[in-house]
């Protein structure tokens, strides 16, 4: 069975919409991915669901998002650091 393109259709441009639509649409679409963040972040660690519900992928892409992560902030903090006045 076949997925279903759910964005089929371009975007709408900011000059359809004019200024103030496309700040509230992307205020909304914010939200949404601020949710859908959210969600997927749940495991058994922070939320109600059983240990044994996380499986053993989602515990291994952890484990990557948390190393990824730190190597982030770790490259973040070093470009700061470089770019401080002496």
């Amino acid at each position: 069975m076949k997925k279903k393109k759910q964005f089929a259709a371009e975007p709408p441009t900011v000059a359809e919409l004019g200024v103030n639509k496309a700040d509230l649409l992307i205020q909304e679409l914010w939200g949404k991915l601020r949710e859908y963040e959210d969600r997927l972040t749940m495991s058994s660690r922070n939320s109600s669901k059983s240990p044994s519900s996380d499986s053993p992928a989602d515990k291994a892409e952890r484990k990557k998002l948390k190393r990824l992560v730190a190597e982030i902030r770790l490259a973040l903090n070093l470009d700061i650091r470089g770019t401080k006045d002496r």
